[in-house]
């Protein structure tokens, strides 16, 4: 049973902090916000966990979170943010988690709006007290009551059981990676170029998004409609690089494994009809060329493309990822749920 909380004046400047959306929760310390404030406190403690917890070049400052959290055209995300007291900061938050509205598209042209998890997270030394376990039972409640389908997310080694255990995910397998050396035969190369932000308002990138993503799928992926994808594309603090060939075009960033510069390929959208897999991988070699990297690395899969190339041990990834789905709609079997792509675009790695 949870109440809300009054509000006992700042503890920082700015706005009343706890915001109108905190609440707490029958035995539990602290309290639960759900972002429906806005407080701007919220996304700066979100921010500095996740930098804290999950280092990452994109939490220099809330830009990232607020594009992801309200800026999403398929709408904003379902937030949760627990504090507990803290003598040094009145309140410090020790847990975060948001799940992101989907659209899906299946066999035939079929939508199905779904959820995408994002951002979990729990400050070290509070990992006990399950505050994640609530958080997403409580999110994927709202978005049930919201009409979504189903759930779909990533997670490590540590926390997969968890989530399978506790939280009613369901384990599709290890996120399969590739790795190609810029060494396969030349492919003709069309355009490429930066996405820059001035781009993603022109002509230019109208006719591009009117290219993709028009290919059949035997079962779920991303609907990239010509919204969303510019919206993925201007994710702040991140850059991105577009290449099109004659069979397929591909997004991609360049990163570094340890000191080695690698190009990340992030989504392969086919441009060919018919259902059988385009060969992408000497586009990929290219792309690679133009990042002027050692290799370039490709994660996931698409029933639509094949790549060719060397699957590295899960050993010596850096970070090797487990794909899960959860239902939220009592009538989808997540069991039996199927999904015909997921690639780095589809995620929040990059």
């Amino acid at each position: 049973m949870s109440s809300p909380l009054p509000d006992p004046g700042a503890d920082s400047p700015g706005p009343p902090f706890p915001p109108p959306d905190a609440r707490s929760v029958e035995g539990v310390e602290g309290f639960t916000c759900d972002g429906s404030s806005r407080h701007p406190r919220l996304l700066a403690d979100a921010t500095a966990l996740l930098d804290a917890e999950l280092p990452d070049p994109r939490f220099v400052d809330t830009a990232h979170l607020r594009w992801t959290y309200h800026d999403n055209p398929d709408g904003p995300a379902w937030e949760r943010y627990h504090y507990v007291a803290d003598p040094r900061v009145g309140h410090l938050l020790v847990a975060h988690y948001a799940n992101l509205p989907r659209s899906w598209r299946g066999p035939g042209g079929v939508r199905s709006p779904g959820v995408w998890s994002q951002n979990a997270v729990t400050r070290s030394g509070h990992q006990r007290a399950r505050h994640f376990t609530r958080l997403g039972l409580e999110i994927y409640a709202e978005a049930a009551d919201a009409g979504r389908s189903f759930a779909v997310g990533v997670t490590n080694e540590r926390s997969t059981g968890a989530v399978v255990r506790y939280m009613g995910w369901h384990l599709v397998g290890p996120l399969p990676v590739c790795v190609v050396a810029p060494l396969a035969r030349p492919v003709r190369h069309g355009e490429g170029r930066a996405v820059t932000t001035d781009w993603l308002q022109s002509p230019d990138f109208d006719e591009f998004a009117a290219l993709v993503d028009r290919h059949p799928v035997g079962a779920w992926a991303t609907d990239w409609r010509p919204e969303v994808l510019r919206w993925r594309l201007a994710a702040p603090h991140v850059h991105y690089r577009v290449d099109v060939f004659d069979e397929v075009a591909v997004v991609s960033t360049r990163s570094r494994w340890g000191p080695v510069p690698a190009a990340v390929v992030l989504k392969i959208f086919p441009l060919v009809a018919g259902t059988a897999p385009v060969d992408a991988t000497r586009a990929v070699a290219a792309v690679a060329r133009a990042h002027r990297a050692v290799f370039a690395v490709y994660a996931g899969f698409n029933r639509s493309v094949r790549v060719r190339g060397v699957r590295p041990p899960r050993r010596i990834q850096p970070s090797p990822l487990n794909l899960v789905v959860r239902a939220l709609d009592p009538g989808v079997d997540h069991d039996t749920l199927e999904l015909d792509t997921f690639e780095f675009l589809d995620m929040d790695a990059y």
